[in-house]
């Protein structure tokens, strides 16, 4: 159970740590939790159900009973239909019931692995190839998703395949497609039939991680981690049986499957699946304060970008005084947007810290004491240490209170290890602990500050400048809505910073005026960039900036202008820059119609040229040599 007392600072944190997490540990699974949970409070809405968001709809309401029953019912179809705890069953949902019942019965029956629907064909097939997917789960045929197509398209492709269970739709037997809701109804809700044992450290989830590009990484959790992170969210967050929390995360993201849907629904809160497409349905967005009020929501949650359109509606005559507190995580919270959100709602935006390596967040703002530019305090059995950028897989050198490092982490919480071993490289520290990869420092009360990811250090001539101290100035700025400063490469420099700039709607500053503006206001001078105003900063499926996709574009062009005298050879040459597996970024070089008797002089010039840009792997690819040069 969370604790009567709401969190002030790291003092209470420590009084809950007076007996060790194995022994406090509420349940060994997820299925046990929830089943705790619903028998406590069986009459008690645990989901509401928003189709659409429209405000005179009818909602679809589940009680605790209702959801544990069709929770079991689904882990007793999973293995009938021959799944066991090794086994993984994907899913390809939006934010439906069904969803729910899949993820948590899917647990139950083996290992669920929820992918993000909005990826293309090619990398939901790596995904289902790399869980060696068994059953699979998908949205039937609907007018605004093209989910069951990607299916049709796909499932010829997935060797490990052998059950398809369609949501919304009467499925196709003799094909191996079976309907969900007439399916669900033939199996009992009040035991699991497999009679499986539970263990702490099962697995039980595989979490697909990475940008929008490249093929992403699965993160393996536990049931035993999910079991602490729903109970440590509840902590953080005082969730109980009074709370209502709106739900617009999608259940692929750790935040929208573990902090805001496994923790409260374990201990009695009531949550609010805000339509199939959450937060990205335009309507959820200008009804929202509206559906506050009618609902009498007490928390809101979502990513930042999420705030920026909700700070923009205006609340009106809407009455929002259930609000206790907004959460907002996955990405840094600029401080004017929760200046915002406080000015307009009178509570606070709680930032919380989390990854999907941590099985989801273990720093959050105390909410007896919010302090605005924090991120705030670990949670109960969290270790948390700056160490010195270099020194992880040496002697991992504590830095001093206040003073910048790479933040790592151990617990309960942190997870086994990537699925694919190639990918686990430099994750942990010679110790065990978990390399968030991000730069920042605890104050003297234990209170964590973020300054940036060490990966996006923008390094010009030895000066190490954190990309934040120019995107917290430029957001200041009345006319922009985000930016993201990412280096480009400089032959002399090694890099130099430029940041990418998103206006409001309505805005028409342009880049002299914001370059003015940066000029004026920024706190190193170092770290004036070169602006760049875009229409969209790329975003990935859960709504954060994608900075790789920026540093292609500067890798990119730079490459073109600098090999562009290589054209003296008559030859054309294009450049494509990427995601690399191993190396981060690979940039790739094609090179058409080149002499044969002087492709040994053009490679060694390029060579020659890329020698100053050893932090950027390389390949050239040569085609249509020509012999008559």
């Amino acid at each position: 159970m969370s604790p009567a007392k709401i969190i002030n600072d790291i003092n209470d944190i420590r009084a809950l740590e007076y007996e060790p997490w194995s022994e406090r540990s509420p349940a060994v699974s997820t299925y046990e939790f929830l089943s705790n949970a619903a028998s406590h409070r069986p009459d008690k809405y645990a989901i509401t159900f928003l189709p659409t968001g429209a405000l005179d709809e009818e909602p679809v309401r589940i009680t605790y009973k209702q959801l544990i029953g069709k929770i079991t019912q689904a882990a007793n179809m999973f293995s009938d239909l021959g799944a066991g705890p090794s086994d993984t069953i994907s899913m390809l949902l939006p934010l439906l019931p069904q969803a729910q019942y899949t993820l948590w019965g899917a647990e139950a029956a083996g290992i669920v692995n929820p992918i993000n629907y909005l990826l293309n064909p090619g990398q939901i097939i790596e995904l289902l190839n790399a869980a060696k997917t068994k059953i699979l789960v998908a949205l039937g045929p609907t007018d605004d998703s093209d989910i069951w197509q990607k299916v049709e398209e796909i499932r010829d492709q997935i060797p490990t395949l052998e059950v398809i269970i369609q949501v919304n739709g009467s499925g196709d037997k003799p094909n191996g497609v079976y309907p969900f809701d007439e399916t669900l109804k033939l199996y009992p809700a009040d035991k699991l039939t497999s009679g499986r044992k539970f263990s702490a450290d099962d697995i039980a989830s595989y979490l697909h991680t990475g940008g929008t590009t490249g093929s992403p990484k699965l993160a393996q959790h536990t049931h035993g981690g999910q079991v602490w992170q729903a109970w440590a969210a509840a902590v953080g967050s005082h969730m109980d049986e009074t709370g209502v929390l709106a739900l617009g995360l999608p259940l692929f993201h750790v935040a929208g499957a573990f902090h805001s849907s496994l923790a409260p629904l374990c201990h009695g809160t009531e949550i609010i699946m805000l339509s199939p497409s959450g937060m990205r349905n335009p309507l959820i967005v200008e009804n929202y304060w509206k559906l506050v009020e009618k609902y009498k929501v007490t928390s809101t949650g979502g990513i930042p970008t999420s705030y920026v359109a909700l700070n923009k509606v205006p609340v009106a005559d809407a009455d929002i005084s259930s609000i206790e507190f907004g959460i907002a995580g996955g990405m840094h919270l600029p401080i004017p947007v929760q200046q915002e959100f406080l000015d307009k709602t009178g509570k606070n935006l709680i930032n919380v810290y989390g990854a999907t390596e941590a099985t989801g967040v273990f720093v959050q703002s105390p909410m007896g004491n919010v302090q605005i530019g924090t991120v705030g305090i670990r949670l109960p059995y969290v270790e948390l240490k700056i160490v010195k950028p270099g020194t992880l897989q040496t002697s991992c050198e504590e830095c001093k209170v206040n003073e910048i490092g790479v933040v790592i982490a151990n617990g309960p919480f942190v997870f086994p290890g990537y699925l694919e071993e190639a990918h686990n490289q430099d994750v942990f520290t010679k110790d065990g602990w978990l390399n968030l990869g991000d730069l920042g420092y605890l104050d003297e009360n234990e209170v964590l500050y973020l300054t940036g990811r060490a990966k996006d250090l923008i390094i010009r001539s030895g000066h190490n400048i954190d990309p934040s101290v120019i995107e917290d100035t430029v957001v200041k700025h009345p006319a922009v809505a985000m930016a993201a400063a990412v280096g480009k490469p400089d032959e002399y420099a090694g890099e130099k910073p430029v940041v990418y700039v998103q206006l409001h709607p309505e805005a028409t500053a342009n880049t002299e005026e914001i370059l003015s503006y940066i000029t004026e206001n920024i706190s190193e001078r170092p770290a004036i960039p070169e602006v760049i105003i875009t229409k969209q900063l790329p975003m990935t499926a859960v709504g954060k900036i994608f900075k790789p996709q920026l540093r292609w574009e500067q890798i990119k062009l730079h490459f073109n202008e600098i090999l562009s005298e290589l054209e003296k050879y008559d030859i054309k040459i294009s450049v494509e820059v990427g995601e690399h597996k191993v190396h981060g970024t690979l940039c790739k070089i094609f090179i058409s119609g080149a002499p044969t008797r002087r492709i040994k002089d053009i490679d060694d010039e390029i060579t020659t040229t890329l020698a100053k840009y050893q932090f950027i792997k390389s390949e050239i690819h040569w085609s249509n040599n020509d012999d008559t040069k």
